[in-house]
């Protein structure tokens, strides 16, 4: 056993050296002085390792009451590793589901999209953290995320509701990882709600597209909210892709809009060849936005033009359910399908996946002459549609 007087006299070695105590506890010694207490225990078949402390700060008396509290937990049944890290939580208040949320979230910065770190965060302070964020994590059952994920279901939002308790799961998941509880309790919580209905996107027929372009030309609404509607049109993106365009991803010389892959769905760089017409638009709408940021920007709301703003447009116009801004796309597709376009050209411009992650990279550049060909000759389909009538770009001030 080691003595006080022992401790005192002992100098730093050239390597780390460890001074037995008793009851596989040990001081060890850096060669720089630091002196931290340790103890071997075996729990669950392993050997482990439990730090007790820095000398002076803690006392040979202190470390050895901290041993034998340790055996004491082992006898119970509880790895004092856990135990220790449990308190460590409980006593800074990051116990809680909206402490380990937030930590969670700080851990996946940088390495998911920004669109999906928004939707997430938006599920917890919207609808977990008003009914569990401040419970400890291990006070929480099942019957407690059921009861968030019902009261989303109430408003109508089915598909929150089911997203709510995978993402609700994964804070469960992060917990058990940090020490703090054993069990995730949301699996199977899912089957509890409503079966969701698969709600196809509204879109007209090809029959009603001549009136659908002759109405967006001359709606009466804002400047950028028309310019949008005929950009989704034109290159049949996903509605958010369309939001956030920024002048800075298009290349007015090669004609093209490259699309970063944090902002895409699959994940990699989408190219979309811009028609001439495309590129009208863009440099007419340069005068109203080419000071900002985003190519579609809201004067009113600072920020993007908002997911609504195209849907409120349309339902103005006579289209409600029955188009929507993501049905522009379906309709590319069957019509350009029917036209005889090439089938993995046009998957690859709705930006879907074809084939294996190769394949696909190769066909993304194998097409893209033939895409550019295809995305004018839509243009000019579309112009035909319309009657050949060409409507002047307003001037009018927002």
């Amino acid at each position: 056993m080691l003595t006080v007087a022992e401790i005192r006299a002992i100098k730093p070695q050239e390597k780390t050296k460890r001074y037995p105590d008793e009851k596989r506890m040990y001081l060890e010694v850096t060669p720089k002085g630091g002196m931290y207490w340790r103890m071997k225990y075996d729990f669950g078949g392993k050997e482990k390792l439990l730090a007790l402390g820095v000398y002076d700060d803690v006392s040979l008396k202190q470390a050895r009451d901290l041993r034998d509290e340790a055996k004491k937990l082992i006898k119970q049944g509880i790895d004092p590793n856990v135990a220790k890290k449990e308190a460590k939580f409980v006593k800074s208040g990051l116990d809680t589901f909206r402490a380990l949320a937030t930590a969670w979230m700080k851990d996946r910065e940088g390495t998911i999209k920004p669109v999906t770190m928004t939707r997430d965060l938006s599920t917890f302070e919207k609808d977990l953290f008003p009914v569990i964020g401040d419970m400890p994590i291990d006070t929480i059952k099942g019957v407690h995320i059921l009861a968030a994920a019902k009261k989303i279901e109430e408003r109508g939002a089915a598909e929150m509701a089911k997203r709510s308790i995978p993402l609700a799961g994964a804070i469960f998941r992060y917990a058990i990882r940090e020490g703090l509880i054993e069990n995730d309790p949301t699996p199977h919580l899912g089957e509890a709600l409503k079966p969701r209905k698969v709600k196809h996107m509204a879109r007209i027929p090809l029959s009603e597209l001549p009136k659908l372009l002759q109405n967006i030309d001359n709606y009466d609404g804002e400047v950028i909210t028309r310019s949008a509607l005929k950009i989704l049109c034109l290159t049949f993106v996903r509605t958010i892709e369309m939001r956030f365009m920024e002048w800075s991803e298009i290349d007015f010389n090669n004609k093209e809009w490259r699309i970063p892959a944090e902002k895409m769905k699959m994940g990699a760089l989408h190219i979309v060849p811009l028609s001439d017409q495309a590129i009208a638009i863009l440099n007419d709408l340069k005068p109203f936005t080419g000071h900002r940021k985003y190519v579609f920007f809201n004067h009113s709301s600072h920020k993007p033009l908002s997911e609504n703003a195209v849907l409120g447009a349309l339902w103005r116009m006579g289209y409600k359910g029955r188009m929507t801004g993501h049905g522009f796309r379906g309709l590319a597709s069957t019509t350009l399908h029917e036209q005889g376009k090439m089938h993995d050209a046009i998957e690859i411009q709705l930006a879907h996946t074809v084939g294996n992650a190769v394949s696909a990279a190769y066909n993304h550049a194998q097409h893209l002459a033939y895409r550019r060909t295809m995305m004018q000759d839509w243009a000019d389909f579309l112009d035909e549609q319309r009657g050949g009538l060409i409507v002047p770009f307003p001037k009018a001030a927002i």
